[in-house]
């Protein structure tokens, strides 16, 4: 009798440190899938400095069809805002306002409440933010790290600012390459009309980008 032994390996399509599997504020349980963590967005040598430039993401997957479903990717202006305002208070599946400190739950833990978006992209769409450039957000540069002010990464024009998103993009379709198929839209407010149309030019100037098609 010969024994036949199967062998089986797991390949994870995305950084599996970087799931979340519960809300501050909320406690049901999430919708879809979630994701938060920090993607690699090149090296930019600006008046003699060499920074290491990291850009803090959060994607939310639809709760729809994930597989099938376009990627919104989703930048708010300022320039200087971060794109969680747009996440928690427009399109994301959960928003705070000036009710999410009245509730018997924030009085009891301090901590805002969520309300479920019951108009969310994430319907329909995943949906992946940008918190560039750095250190907009929680994105940060090295040497300085994630406790440098708004001026550690030097000083930032919009192509410098496409520059550094086009890199995190790609690097965050690396990490996560079960949606490199999917339709992506790139979508801002504010001075993302300035964000956007350069991101996309930078990205249709170098078609070995992963999100060129």
């Amino acid at each position: 009798m010969i024994a036949t032994i199967w062998l089986f390996t797991i390949i994870n399509t995305y950084p599996v440190n970087d799931e979340i599997f519960h809300l501050p504020g909320w406690k049901g349980a999430l919708p879809s899938r979630m994701f938060a963590g920090y993607i690699e967005a090149g090296n930019d040598t600006v008046n003699n400095v060499t920074y290491e430039l990291y850009e803090h993401y959060m994607f939310i997957e639809s709760e729809n069809d994930p597989k099938t479903d376009p990627v919104m990717i989703w930048t708010n202006g300022g320039p200087g805002a971060a794109s969680f305002f747009g996440l928690f208070v427009e399109l994301g599946p959960f928003y705070l306002s000036s009710d999410s400190l009245k509730t018997d739950e924030y009085n009891a833990t301090n901590i805002p409440t969520l309300f479920r978006n019951n108009h969310t992209w994430s319907s329909n769409a995943s949906i992946l933010i940008i918190n560039s450039p750095s250190p907009i957000g929680y994105s940060y540069c090295k040497p300085f790290g994630p406790t440098g002010d708004g001026k550690s990464c030097g000083d930032w024009d919009d192509n410098r600012t496409a520059t550094q998103t086009k890199t995190y993009l790609d690097n965050w379709m690396e990490n996560f390459p079960t949606y490199n198929n999917n339709t992506y839209f790139i979508v801002g407010e504010s001075y993302g009309g300035v964000y956007v149309p350069t991101l996309v030019q930078k990205l249709r100037a170098d078609n070995s980008s992963k999100l060129y098609k």
